[in-house]
This record gives structure tokens, sequence and C-alpha cells, in this order.
């Protein structure tokens, strides 16, 4: 897969993530299934950071830390966005980092060039890590998605497709 054909394919998904985020009312903002579990707040701010962070990491190793043993702190500690408009401030500032991104390596790189993730047990190429930051942010769609139909909007397959 080229640079290129990356991008195509994932910008379908940025688009219908961004969509989702449109519809997104500011009262529902501190909604949530149940304790334990991120707000829609919350949400916003982690699907708006999904793939130009995750490639600027990638190119520059900066990953970030972890205490010994823990993935991600825990759902009350997580940030959240103040409002849908800030998020989607947030979503298109990473859309642009990520072509930016993109353009410090080249397709053989994309491809070819392996490292570490520090939470993978094995080395990834570019490809398999913006592939895993892809299904990352695509996961958070449906999340959001789901979180809103449970906030009491009424959505429907095409809005989490991008085609209200």
């Amino acid at each position: 897969m080229t640079r290129k054909e990356y991008m195509k394919y994932v910008e379908g998904i940025y688009r219908a993530s961004r969509g989702l985020i449109q519809l997104t009312p500011e009262d529902k903002l501190d909604f949530k299934p149940k304790d334990g579990l991120m707000t829609i707040a919350q949400v916003l701010k982690h699907l708006s950071a999904c793939l130009g962070e995750s490639l600027t990491m990638a190119i520059d190793q900066s990953w970030p830390k972890m205490p010994e043993g823990e993935m991600l702190p825990t759902a009350d500690k997580l940030p959240k966005s103040e409002s849908a408009a800030e998020a989607l401030k947030e979503i298109d500032r990473d859309w642009e980092l990520l072509k930016k991104q993109s353009e410090r390596i080249d397709d053989r790189e994309f491809n070819e060039k392996s490292f570490q993730v520090p939470w993978m047990p094995f080395p990834m190429t570019y490809e398999e890590f913006m592939m895993q930051a892809l299904e990352h942010m695509s996961n958070h769609r449906m999340q959001l998605f789901i979180w809103l139909k449970l906030a009491g909007l009424d959505l429907h397959t095409g809005h989490l497709y991008g085609m209200p």
C-alpha cells in the first residue's frame, strides 16, 4: 500500500468521524453509559488525535510515558474536549498533521521500515502501525456513535459512515 492509497482510505474514516462530532450536542458532553467509561467529551478528545499524532510518535519515536504495567489512565483521568467545536478544530488539525507527517517518509519506508512500539510485543512497519491507528479511530467513531444513540440522539447507520 502506498501512502497515497492509505490517505485515500483513511480520509473516509476521518470525514465520517468529523460528521459525528458535528452532530454532538453541547448538552450531552458529560454523558457516559455508566461509571468507569469515558464521557462523550473524552471520546471526542480521544477521537480527534488518532492519526497525525500517531504518525508523529512513530517517526520521531516519541512515545507517551506510561507507568509500569499500565496502558492508559483510567477513564476518569482522561482529558476531554470542552466543546464539539473544539473537537472539530482538533480533528482537522490532526488530519493536516497526518498529511504533513506522511511526507516525511517515502513509500518504501512506509511499507518496510520497522520499529518497536512500546505496547506491542513485536516490531511493526509504519503501514502496520498506521492501519492500527486507523482501526483505533474507527473504533472510537463507533463508540461515539453508540454513546450518542444512548444519549437519545436519533441516528442511523448512515451517520456512522458519513452519509446523513
